[in-house]
């Protein structure tokens, strides 16, 4: 087994070229609540951007997307929008709820 002492540790990420592309430190709150994303706060929720840019860069229209840890339902939010059918599953019921609020759509009355 190998220890890495902390010295070796700081090296290594020395080297690590980062994507700059994938930094999202720039966008507002505005920016990142849009559509149904701004309803309610949610543990480890992450901004739609990054779905968004997982979403269009992996799949084409009509791809099916599964989320298998659903949380909060930013992935099947951002999957309706770019036209791909999703699945989300989650075992908190909270969760479940929150994700039907976001994706279902309301009709106006006429």
């Amino acid at each position: 087994m190998t220890i890495l002492k902390k010295q070796n540790i700081l090296e290594l990420f020395k080297k690590i070229k980062i994507n700059k592309s994938w930094a999202f430190a720039d966008k507002t709150r505005k920016e990142t609540t849009y559509i149904t994303h701004g309803y309610h706060r949610y543990p480890a929720k992450f901004i739609p951007q990054i779905v968004s840019r997982l979403v269009e860069k992996y799949t084409k229209p009509g791809d099916l997307v599964v989320d298998s840890f659903g949380g909060c339902g930013t992935t099947l939010v951002e999957s309706k929008v770019m036209c791909r059918p999703s699945i989300g599953v989650d075992i908190n019921p909270v969760a479940v709820l929150i994700t039907k609020a976001k994706i279902t759509p309301i009709k106006p009355k006429k």
